[in-house]
């Protein structure tokens, strides 16, 4: 039997862990936190809801968390409001027809660009030629910018095509919340150590070996799977290639921070985006349609958490009068987390070319959204599973005969 250690039990290496211990290896995951999911995490208010700090929205159509949920029997429900379609804090409701209007607008821009020309203009440059003056237009730049968690004309174009770029979906999330996914992975894992930060990757010939402060472990294949700022923390030997190096270094990662307040009564279903400051908020249903006494706030870019920062909960009961906000709302700022250093990889123009040395097979594979440019559990999952199936064929490729 050949032994994989598994680096980072987010939703990544949790995924590869489980598809290579299905398919008969003998799998360790080393995690650093005291909890499996990375940015992955639910927390239980003082009102007995369930809020998520970290990845929230799943959409019907992403195939990877999707089928992991139905595979693991995790049961998930709408969340009854659109991701996209928010109105702007103290001004009318935005009309739907006008959100689409818009987005059709600059689904044809996008639509009519050269590939050269996508690979090279940045989300600024082009709404700079379509934007009207329509509040759908301004949620819209609001909306692409705190997603992406860096400053629009640091976005690629691609990402207005993404997973939570334009056009429509139903939007779900796992019931008792989206971390259950990550602990039903988990309990089917034979050998899962968290609190075991890894230091050290080494390769040769024979094999390779993953360190930790107190043990080392041989194995026949590692997957990394930990954030992009993190990889750079761990030493390899011998170094990465250049190529990896040199994507590493190039590959930005947003800054982000949640605020999830609980509510003294079930508040209506809103999402509002702040008009200055790329922050917005919402709330939304749970299992059988119930609505969930939660408010949720979301800041993306380091100037919009600085904005928000010690002030957030005056300026979130400001933007949903019509809610009786509870105590002991609960704050996460993935900027200064540990072992994240942000919320998730954000490309910029040209930076997908980058992507194809995350693909390479050998002793060392990698995982996590940042591979993918996806900045999504389900871009998490994906990673992942295709980070299994690498690791797989080298397997194969260097088995003994007979």
């Amino acid at each position: 039997m050949t032994r994989v250690v598994v680096v980072g039990a987010g939703m990544a290496g949790l995924a590869a862990a489980l598809r290579l211990t299905q398919r008969g290896h003998d799998v360790t995951v080393l995690e650093a936190q005291d909890r499996v999911g990375g940015r992955v995490r639910s927390v239980t208010l003082s009102n007995g809801e369930v809020g998520e700090l970290g990845g929230e929205w799943l959409r019907s159509d992403q195939r990877w968390v999707v089928a992991l949920a139905e595979e693991l029997g995790v049961a998930m429900s709408p969340v009854g409001v659109d991701f996209a379609d928010r109105d702007l804090m103290g001004s009318p409701a935005i009309p739907t027809d006008e959100h689409r209007r818009v987005a059709s607008l600059v689904t044809a821009a996008v639509e009519s660009l050269s590939d050269s020309d996508r690979a090279r203009l940045s989300v600024d440059e082009l709404l700079a030629g379509l934007d009207d003056g329509s509040d759908a237009f301004t949620v819209l730049r609001q909306r692409l910018e705190g997603s992406a968690g860096v400053a629009a004309g640091s976005i690629a174009v691609g990402e207005i095509v993404g997973d939570f770029g334009i056009g429509e979906a139903t939007y779900l999330r796992i019931d008792g919340g989206n971390d259950l996914l990550a602990q039903a992975v988990a309990g089917k894992l034979h050998d899962l150590r968290i609190g075991h930060p890894v230091e050290r990757i080494e390769t040769d010939d024979s094999g390779a070996s993953v360190s930790t402060a107190n043990v080392t472990l041989a194995a026949d294949a590692v997957v990394v799977a930990v954030p992009l700022p993190i990889v750079s923390r761990l030493h390899f030997d011998p170094p990465l290639a250049p190529g990896m190096r040199a994507a590493l270094k190039r590959l930005a990662m947003g800054t982000a921070a949640k605020l999830v307040a609980p509510t003294e009564s079930p508040p209506p279903l809103l999402a509002r985006q702040n008009d200055d400051a790329t922050w917005w908020c919402w709330t939304g249903d749970g299992e059988e349609g119930r609505t969930r006494r939660v408010v949720t706030a979301f800041a993306g870019t380091q100037l919009a958490v600085d904005v928000v920062s010690g002030d957030w909960h005056r300026r979130l009961a400001a933007a949903v009068p019509e809610v009786l906000l509870g105590a002991n709302s609960v704050f996460v700022d993935w900027g200064t987390e540990e072992w994240f250093g942000g919320c998730y990889s954000a490309l910029a123009p040209g930076d997908e070319a980058l992507l194809g040395v995350f693909q390479q097979e050998g002793s060392v594979v990698f995982a996590g959204e940042h591979t993918l440019g996806a900045g999504t559990i389900d871009g998490a999952i994906e990673s992942g599973e295709l980070a299994a199936d690498r690791v797989e064929r080298f397997l194969s490729q260097t088995a003994a005969p007979g």
